[in-house]
């Protein structure tokens, strides 16, 4: 899906001009090459556009790409470096070899990004997998840090940050999350936060891990954080087996929270959404109950999530939720998933037609490159 095809109308019969010579394609208007070039919906279709030739690939800009709809990651085999990415559009798996070392994993991905650390040195970065972009990160003593967001988009803005979340390693001390924007010499950190986190306007939102009230800390500042009580009915152990993720929506930020366990049929699953009302500075912050998020798709990983506009795509419907249920296998160890799509109307859930995994993530293709 990835490579490039410098072949993309070989199967046409070479086409004569008036003097009976063959056709220069490579000597089409660059206007003309522009405007096809953004007729195209899906990335291979660019890609295989651009490696036609030189002047093709200079005509077709990859910045005014469309959105494209996320596919999902599965776990990489242990030393390989091909990834295998499942599309939703195709039903099909697709593979990408990437310049990853054989002692790095993968752990987290975000706005076309995935974070990767080296096993035997605290080495971070970002990798495109697509373009192979890297964005080198400052180390952190940390184990298995997760990536829990890169936003906004690190290749179209030096305004970005970057948040994480693990365990310092140390006995009888909380996990912590951390976060970093390009020109710090090191990490900030938060103790007691957790994976469930977004990035707002500036704004870190973290799910405080035993409270489960939401803190948000200024990423310039870094202030002290004002926190949000979780709504009526929420506490550090009820729901029992609810999920709570924090989702940047469309604008808004959402508290999403996932009635499941691991036994419950996927057809038995349910979803309570809130919106973060911020308040009019005389009034708290607070959480209100919604029932419908418009033409928004949310998609959520084992312990975050990020939201896209379904109108930019054919044959998926919006107000939904695309999501991964844990099954239970009856192994003593480790956790399998199916693909699921839960829709928000109807309150129904369906399995995807995917076969159940052991982990991974979804992913959000980009063809951008760092400048």
């Amino acid at each position: 899906m990835f490579s490039i095809a410098s072949s993309l109308f070989r199967s046409a019969p070479p086409q004569m001009d008036d003097a009976s010579h063959p056709m220069d394609w490579s000597g089409l208007p660059p206007e003309l090459l522009n405007l096809i070039s953004n007729k195209f919906y899906k990335i291979s279709d660019l890609i295989h556009f651009r490696g036609v030739c030189k002047t093709w690939c200079a005509s077709a800009s990859v910045s005014h790409l469309p959105p494209q709809i996320p596919c999902f990651l599965t776990p990489p085999d242990p030393g390989t470096t091909t990834l295998h990415f499942y599309s939703l559009s195709s039903e099909k798996i697709h593979t990408v070899d990437a310049s990853i070392c054989h002692d790095q994993t993968i752990l987290g991905s975000s706005n076309g990004f995935l974070f990767t650390r080296h096993l035997a040195n605290p080495d971070l970065s970002l990798l495109n997998p697509v373009t192979n972009c890297k964005i080198s990160l400052p180390s952190l003593q940390i184990k298995r840090p997760e990536l829990i967001w890169a936003s906004p988009d690190p290749v179209r803005t030096d305004g970005y940050a970057v948040g994480i979340f693990g365990n310092p390693g140390t006995p009888n001390r909380l996990k912590l999350s951390a976060f970093w924007r390009p020109g710090e010499m090191k990490w900030t950190k938060i103790n007691n936060g957790s994976q469930r986190s977004c990035y707002h306007e500036g704004m870190y939102l973290t799910l405080l891990s035993v409270s489960k009230v939401l803190a948000a800390y200024n990423v310039a500042a870094k202030t002290l954080p004002d926190v949000v009580p979780p709504p009526p009915g929420e506490g550090p152990f009820s729901p029992p087996g609810a999920l709570v993720y924090i989702v940047v929506s469309d604008g808004l930020v959402l508290r999403v929270l996932e009635h499941d366990d691991k036994y419950l049929p996927v057809h038995q699953c349910r979803f309570d959404i809130y919106r973060l009302d911020f308040g009019t500075g005389k009034e708290q912050p607070s959480w209100v109950k919604i029932s419908n998020i418009g033409d928004q798709i949310l998609f959520l990983n084992v312990f975050n999530g990020f939201s896209i506009s379904a109108s930019c795509f054919e044959g998926f419907k919006g107000n939904s939720i695309y999501f991964l249920k844990e099954v239970d296998t009856g192994a003593s160890y480790g956790s399998s998933y199916v693909l699921s799509r839960y829709d928000i109307e109807a309150g129904t859930a369906e399995v995807l037609p995917f076969p159940s995994v052991t982990g991974g993530m979804w992913f959000m293709r980009s063809l951008v490159a760092r400048p």
